[in-house]
């Protein structure tokens, strides 16, 4: 396995050891805390059969509405 190193500051250092589970490399920190990231798309739609989120859209579409036409009077 090849390494490669980086140079970070000194309290990104610290961020990543206090993120330290036991004995687990930098580098195990590192994947992990990455790993855990979702890519925001993956959350497209999730509320679409909600029915307060529903409600809410509309709230606010309604809301917005009014607003236009406040600044267009």
């Amino acid at each position: 396995m090849t390494s490669k190193n980086l140079t970070v500051k000194e309290e990104v250092y610290n961020k990543l050891l206090e993120a330290k589970n036991g004995n687990e490399s930098f580098s195990e920190v590192i994947e992990r805390l990455l790993e855990g990231k979702k890519d925001l798309m993956s959350f497209a739609g999730i509320f679409s059969k909600d029915k307060e989120f529903e409600q809410a859209t509309k709230d606010i579409l309604e809301v917005r509405k009014k607003t236009v036409l406040r600044k267009l009077n």
